[in-house]
């Protein structure tokens, strides 16, 4: 698992741009594959929706120290199909497409609140990603259990904090969903009945 230390967030000169860069270039370096800093720009701008880091950096509403940004901007891997193929040659041509998504991702997420560290499985808390109630990797959630949970019905792909999952192990958004009335419960013995006499 890659990681890289993030500076103190109290720092107004953070560029999660520069963090993404690092991280990306820092994961492949551990696996065997240096990229250059110019092509690993290039691949964080495509990330985020750009053609280029031109582009991104003359964007006046584009804020690269919103360490938030994950949770509004538009990302997704299509630009890097796109314009991979059409840079110079570059190591990042023979990596896969999703896997170097992945890379961007945890390179633009915030630290994991625990460990502090940048993680390939760093997730938001809570279901909406767009107001996420922090950052955690898995490695720190499955530690601290006793302060992280997830919901029955959501699954396993998010995380919530423990205080935010009722005894039923329900989030707020599913509250009461195990929870049967009377006419439910002889509906699912009816079939059950029925099923075992069957």
């Amino acid at each position: 698992m890659s990681n890289a230390k993030q500076p103190d967030v109290n720092d107004q000169t953070i560029d999660v741009i520069d963090q993404a860069v690092d991280f990306l270039r820092v994961h492949y370096r551990e696996h065997g594959v240096e990229i250059r800093n110019a092509h690993a720009h290039a691949a964080v701008s495509h990330y985020l929706g750009f053609n280029s880091k031109i582009a991104l950096k003359s964007d006046d509403h584009f804020d690269s120290t919103d360490t938030q940004l994950l949770a509004y901007r538009d990302t997704g891997v299509s630009k890097l199909r796109k314009h991979i193929p059409l840079m110079k040659p570059t190591p990042l041509q023979g990596l896969d497409v999703l896997q170097l998504g992945a890379v961007i991702y945890a390179g633009l997420a915030p630290a994991c609140e625990l460990c502090d560290e940048k993680s390939l499985s760093i997730t938001p808390l809570g279901y909406e990603d767009s107001e996420p109630d922090g950052w955690v990797c898995h490695p720190c959630a499955e530690q601290y259990d006793e302060a992280y949970a997830t919901c029955r019905f959501c699954g396993d792909g998010y995380i919530y904090r423990a205080s935010e999952i009722n005894h039923r192990g329900e989030c707020s958004e599913h509250d009461g969903e195990s929870v049967y009335d009377e006419e439910e419960l002889e509906d699912m013995e009816s079939f059950l009945e029925y099923h075992q006499n069957h």
